[in-house]
């Protein structure tokens, strides 16, 4: 009963708290964080704003819910739709729903409800802002008059300009009935990790990725008369998300968008599911936009090369941390500290920098059932030899579509105290930012299971053709 008052209580903007805080968590749910860092040619790094960056792994009975909510320009959006969107979600609206069609309504219907939302909440400002342009067109003044004269005028119009311009992009997940259904919009994404017949670990990308990469968003905004150098200095710009008041109906006062004969940016979420939760599942990655935008930096014109190295770090982390959010932060340690050293490479040797700061990163990892040999539970145990073999794939689907996959090698055989990490795949090239270690240590594997599944695979013909398995 609390719950649902507070929940309330948060639609109508009257706490502070968010109400979420009071669900029970998801035990099996592992999160990464790192704020912001604007990065100086000395090494050093500083803070450019708060984390932007909201989450949700909670549960209630037997539906759970994961998101993470990206605000650009401001928190403000972000914070509205974390609670919003649990409200709409959480509180009975799935009973008595048993189609995928129907529970996609829901999760269609719950955007929807944060947008009309937040798009309410801003009336204020957008009655400040009328009042004080009416001002300055019953002016009969030079431009430079009026920035000499009403200077107060244009401070207020330009700090409701950026408050206007607050957005966010979001990915969320939910599990009800023991399936799993997938919504975003904007720069999230979501990556499901899973098994095939030979035990190799597939990713998947069940989001799609709203900006200047994806040809049919380009397509899309070049019919309303915006073309690439209208977005020069955005090309991680979303073109779709929730909030930002300024690209769309006030997208005649931005710049790079006034040229548009309509609305540039949209409100049009992908809903994807339902997906089936089977004993092949693994594990399921959120990732913030900023994590996106980081592996972009490391890895630029490949999304699925950035989702497979991060899908690696996170099945090496699984073989050497004790908890989901030892790997998780481990994992975002990574990333940070690989993204602030290709910086200062480009530094040192005098290159001019591809980018020079980076946002808020949140990684969500839940488990299904991957392997943690060293979780404090099996420590007893955390002597045996573990060996799997994996490999990630990703391919961006539509909404409502099918995922693909396209395979890449990975064998990873950890033993005891040692890793032994090799990666193949035929898109690697020289010119690749991801370092490999490798490390070597005394230690025996058994290789009957192995053995074993070949021939299954051989007797069943199932055999990968153009490899010598003897």
């Amino acid at each position: 009963m609390r719950a649902g008052i507070d929940a309330v209580e948060a639609a109508a903007g009257f706490q502070t708290r968010p109400w979420t805080d009071d669900l029970q968590v998801c035990p099996h749910t592992g999160v990464g964080e790192a704020t912001n860092q604007t990065y100086r040619k000395d090494g050093s790094r500083i803070e450019a704003f708060k984390s932007r960056d909201k989450k949700c792994l909670c549960m209630v009975d037997d539906t759970l819910l994961y998101a993470i909510y990206s605000g650009h320009n401001g928190v403000r959006v972000a914070d509205f739709a974390l609670q919003k969107m649990a409200a709409d979600l959480l509180l009975g609206q799935l009973n008595g729903r048993s189609t995928d069609e129907a529970v996609k309504d829901v999760i269609r219907q719950a955007f929807h409800a944060v947008e009309k939302g937040y798009i309410d909440s801003i009336d204020v400002e957008l009655a400040t802002r009328t009042a004080l342009q009416m001002q300055l067109s019953d002016i009969d003044l030079r431009q430079y008059q009026i920035s000499q004269e009403f200077g107060n005028v244009l401070q207020k119009l330009g700090k409701l300009k950026l408050e206007l311009s607050v957005g966010s992009s979001a990915v969320l997940a939910l599990i009800y009935q023991s399936k799993l259904y997938i919504g975003n919009i904007g720069n999230c994404r979501a990556l499901l990790c899973k098994t095939d017949d030979f035990d190799t670990l597939t990713v998947t990308q069940l989001s799609v990725d709203h900006n200047l990469y994806n040809e049919e968003e380009v397509l899309r905004l070049f019919r309303l008369g915006l073309e690439a150098q209208n977005f020069e200095n955005w090309p991680l710009y979303s073109t779709r998300c929730i909030g930002n008041y300024l690209g769309k109906n006030g997208f005649k006062d931005c710049d790079f968008l006034s040229d548009a004969w309509s609305e540039p940016v949209i409100f049009q979420p992908e809903i994807v599911g339902s997906v089936p939760i089977t004993p092949a599942c693994k594990f399921l990655v959120l990732m913030s936009s900023g994590l996106c935008r980081a592996l972009h930096d490391l890895y630029p014109g490949d999304t699925s090369y950035g989702n497979r190295n991060l899908v690696q770090m996170i099945a090496e982390e699984f073989q050497a941390q004790s908890t989901l959010a030892g790997v998780a932060q481990s994992v975002v340690h990574r990333v940070v500290q690989l993204h602030h050293d290709v910086f200062m490479q480009q530094v040192d040797e005098e290159k001019p920098t591809s980018f020079s700061n980076r946002d808020d990163i949140t990684l969500l990892i839940r488990n299904f059932n991957y392997p943690l040999p060293n979780a404090f539970n099996n420590r007893k145990t955390s002597n045996r030899s573990y060996t799997s073999t994996t490999s990630a794939s990703s391919s961006t689907t539509g909404s409502d579509a099918t995922p693909t996959n396209h395979s890449y090698g990975t064998e990873i055989d950890c033993s005891g105290m040692g890793t032994n990490i090799s990666a193949t795949s035929s898109e690697r090239s020289e010119n690749d930012n991801f370092s490999e270690t490798e490390k070597r240590v005394n230690s025996y594997v058994d290789f009957s299971d192995y053995h074993r599944r070949v021939a299954e695979a051989r007797k069943l013909g199932k055999l990968p053709p153009n490899i010598d398995f003897d």
